[in-house]
């Protein structure tokens, strides 16, 4: 027969809570992470964003946007060399 003193309920009951809480936790986190189909639709989502951005900018916003890109690989390229 086991017998349990105060102490031994004291550390068990921190040892229930423990486990309840992380258990909890991880409840949680299975439950709100995204799968791979999810994460694939926000690809596609931010592809399809992108090209209707495309899309929408004329010749002169696509001309400055790509100096603007050119000036950036420039720097890094001088960045990289030193």
């Amino acid at each position: 027969m086991v017998v349990i003193n105060k102490g031994m309920k004291k550390m068990l009951k921190q040892y229930a809570w423990i486990l309840g809480l992380g258990a909890a936790i991880m409840l949680v986190a299975i439950i709100t992470f995204p799968g791979p189909k999810n994460q694939l639709e926000f690809i596609e989502e931010e592809i399809k964003k992108v090209q209707e951005h495309q899309k929408i900018l004329t010749e002169k916003e696509k001309e400055l946007e790509a100096l603007a890109n050119e000036k950036d690989w420039e720097e890094v390229d001088k960045d990289s060399n030193k």
